[in-house]
């Protein structure tokens, strides 16, 4: 009599048919997931980024104007005192707006652009300044082949002279950019003049720069602004982005 085989062993073969038949089926459905999700990702992605242009140039629009009024503020001054320095001063003016025209659109530009921006800016300063005596600049590392958003750092400049002038007409501005291979640093310290009352919109430069370094550079970069009532003093460090 024939031993009864068990009834597992007799549905092994027909699940071993089956598993073998589904795995093609069930690996294809996970490639399509996958593609699918990579499409989505990359849409999202697109979209954040476009989002985040959008945002920028939002910020770079807030910020030229409110750049403009105050330069064209110092001309102004130079010109009801009669300066000899006024037609210096329109000069050297165009030259910044015509670097806020061609270059602050861009994402990036030559660190070394940015920098001859700086120094003419300064210099507009000084033409209207009855003592800068106590201004200074000094530039350190290579800047050559290094890049960085347009209008970066001159808010925190622009905002040393707004407030760095006593009641004396002296003004202290000491403004330190330091380039390494790793990261960019800029110390900006001025004296805070004792009758200078702030503005509604005194804060709107600093507070648009913020945003633009958490869109720009999240997680690579340490802003550190100190005030005691005496001395203000910004510290920015942008790191190095690596790929």
């Amino acid at each position: 009599m024939d031993r009864e085989r068990p009834r597992g062993f007799m549905i092994m073969p027909y699940y071993r048919s089956f598993v073998s038949l589904a795995i093609p089926y069930v690996i294809s459905a996970i490639l399509r997931m996958y593609v699918e999700w990579k499409r989505n990702e990359n849409l999202r992605l697109s979209v954040e980024k476009e989002s985040i242009k959008s945002e920028l140039q939002f910020l770079k629009a807030q910020l030229n104007p409110h750049f403009l009024f105050n330069s064209l503020n110092t001309i102004y001054a130079l010109s009801v005192k009669k300066s000899p320095d006024t037609s210096e001063a329109i000069v050297d003016l165009s030259e910044l707006m015509r670097y806020m025209i061609y270059e602050a659109d861009k994402d990036l530009v030559p660190l070394n652009k940015e920098i001859d921006y700086i120094k003419s800016y300064i210099q507009l300063q000084r033409l209207r300044l009855s003592d800068s005596e106590n201004v200074s600049l000094k530039i350190t590392g290579e800047d050559r082949g290094r890049a960085v958003p347009p209008l970066l750092f001159i808010s925190f400049i622009e905002n040393a002279f707004k407030y760095g002038t006593d009641y004396k007409g002296k003004t202290y501005v000491k403004i330190t950019l330091t380039i390494t291979d790793a990261s960019v640093y800029l110390n900006v310290k001025n004296k805070i003049g004792i009758f200078k009352e702030p503005t509604k919109n005194s804060g709107i430069g600093l507070e648009n720069i913020r945003n633009q370094l958490e869109l720009i550079y999240p997680g690579l970069h340490n802003l550190k602004v100190d005030n005691d009532g005496k001395d203000y003093e910004v510290s920015l460090t942008i790191y190095q982005k690596t790929i």
